[in-house]
């Protein structure tokens, strides 16, 4: 019924990681390529740390569904 929420996630979250992945292509510049370490780290949290902030839309998107 109210198929509302699966446009709206679809509008807001994809190009929020769009934007997100723009960020860190930019941030990558003036952190990698000074220790193997740091950009080890940098990527590997780079690459999760969207996780949580994504995990709570669906979140939201399956508690209003469920109903």
């Amino acid at each position: 019924m109210a198929r509302w929420r699966h446009f709206t996630v679809a509008v807001g979250l994809v190009p929020a990681l769009i934007i997100y992945v723009g960020m860190m292509m930019v941030l990558a510049d003036y952190i990698t390529n000074i220790h193997w370490l740091i950009d080890l780290v940098f990527y590997v949290l780079a690459g999760l740390i969207w996780i949580p902030a994504a995990g709570k839309v669906v979140g939201w998107l399956a508690k209003h569904e469920s109903h």
